[in-house]
């Protein structure tokens, strides 16, 4: 019988416990990211990783900006519009959430940063092409794996880089690097918003192949 591998197994977490991540653990998460291709090698992503304090600052000044109703903006301007393709992966996730009996408390964690004991900032070069992010995304889903692999659970969010300020305010980033994604990391707390898990289309759907 074939085990179940860490990718099939794998969900976004979206409350997670105050246990904070031993530092050998971080390091070997990244380290083993580190193995992601990239165009020509060229490896364009940079980490910034927030855990203890930092992490705690950061959570705080999230919260602050949210119940203040701050406006928020990203250094890497999100999509305007998705293709049809997307677009109906979106309603179908939306319909999901709502017919799911936790999905009303899918969003109560985030203006708290999911409580991550760590947060990885990820970003590349300001003039970076889309390679490049792809590469980054390469890099990011990697982090995810090594710390699934690891016991650890993670979960990449739009919410996480809302207010490029407060991160910068805490790390010596260059201004010549956008903030791409941030990626949470720690252990999930045994709650109901930690079993809303999404579903993925058919192979069907995504391939098509040809002899």
């Amino acid at each position: 019988m074939v085990e179940a591998s860490f990718i099939s197994e794998r969900h976004s977490a979206r409350q997670f416990s105050d246990r904070q991540i031993d530092r050998d653990v971080l390091n070997a998460i990244l380290t083993e990211a580190q193995q992601a291709p990239s165009w020509e090698n060229s490896q364009p992503w940079k980490a910034y990783v927030a855990m203890g304090a930092t992490a705690a600052r950061i959570r705080a000044a999230h919260e602050r900006a949210r119940k203040d109703g701050t406006k928020s903006w990203t250094e890497v301007v999100p999509p305007q519009s998705w293709g049809k393709y997307p677009a109906s992966n979106i309603a179908d996730w939306q319909q999901h959430l709502q017919q799911d009996p936790h999905g009303d408390q899918l969003g109560s964690w985030n203006g708290k940063l999911f409580n991550a004991p760590a947060i990885v900032y990820i970003t590349v070069a300001k003039d970076a092409s889309n390679y490049s992010a792809y590469d980054a995304g390469a890099y990011g889903y990697g982090i995810l794996l090594a710390a699934a692999e690891r016991g650890v659970s993670g979960i990449p969010a739009f919410e996480l880089v809302r207010y490029p300020k407060e991160i910068r305010a805490e790390f010596e980033i260059p201004d010549d690097e956008s903030i791409l994604m941030g990626i949470g990391l720690g252990y999930p707390v045994d709650a109901p918003v930690n079993k809303f898990v999404t579903g993925r289309n058919t192979l069907d759907q995504v391939a098509q192949f040809k002899d």
